[in-house]
């Protein structure tokens, strides 16, 4: 059964798990974010069959956050162009699932080194971005129906019942909207790229140490600080 975390209480877990482990271990590291060696491609099943293919239109393509040894990924100043140092990279995909309010939720986020809304100086942009869409089927199962998909908007959800597909997989875009030009993900028509895979329990313990503990800003969507209530959020 899920454990539901009020929002209220989301400072007291986070004090809890900055006192019970350190954001890195003592060869943990933050190195060049096209340094960080991401993990395989190791999901199956109903994980593999609604990865999302991701078309980026604007800004940088996702990086690998962190590597098996915990280090993490310093992330690019939001200068220069939009894509500056991080238009290339195989990427990684980070995949959680739970049963929550009686649908089946998987969860994929993606990690950006920076995010930035124009060229140049005077952007809005920050080091550090994550963006995730939640997919919400009747069961945990390659054949089960899609009732919805769930995307990440600057801190919101929006949600689409007849979202474009391809086969099983979702056809998802990384774009800056026209207003208030914040980069979000959306439902798109047009088929991007997949990449590596990899789910919670997959990863390292150090790896979901430094998830777990670094300051990623509005940090990562599905680490225990934020998971349920992401989850809350976009199950509305």
């Amino acid at each position: 059964m899920p454990v539901h975390i009020d929002p209220n209480r989301r400072t007291v877990l986070a004090g809890l798990l900055s006192l019970c482990v350190p954001w890195r271990s003592a060869h943990a590291r933050a190195i060049d974010h096209d340094d960080v060696k991401g993990f395989p491609d190791s999901t199956s099943g109903y994980l593999k069959a609604f990865q999302p293919y991701l078309k980026v239109f604007t800004g940088c393509v996702p990086f690998p956050a962190v590597d098996a040894e915990g280090n993490i990924g310093a992330g690019l100043k939001p200068s220069g162009a939009m894509d500056g140092h991080c238009s290339r990279s195989i990427g990684q995909v980070y995949v959680r699932s739970e049963k929550f309010r009686g649908q089946c939720a998987t969860m994929y986020a993606w990690y950006f080194p920076k995010e930035q809304n124009v060229d140049g100086a005077g952007n809005l942009g920050h080091r550090h971005g994550w963006q995730n869409i939640i997919v919400w089927t009747e069961a945990f199962d390659i054949e089960a129906r899609l009732i919805s998909i769930s995307y990440s908007s600057h801190g919101y959800y929006t949600r689409e019942k007849n979202p474009h597909m391809h086969g099983t997989h979702p056809l998802v875009g990384y774009q800056r909207n026209p207003f208030p030009l914040n980069p979000s993900v959306v439902d798109t028509k047009i088929r991007g790229g997949l990449q590596p895979a990899v789910s919670w329990s997959d990863l390292t313990p150090a790896a979901r140490q430094t998830l777990e503990t670094f300051d990623f800003g509005k940090g990562v969507p599905f680490n225990e600080y934020n998971w349920y209530f992401n989850l809350s959020k976009a199950r509305l």
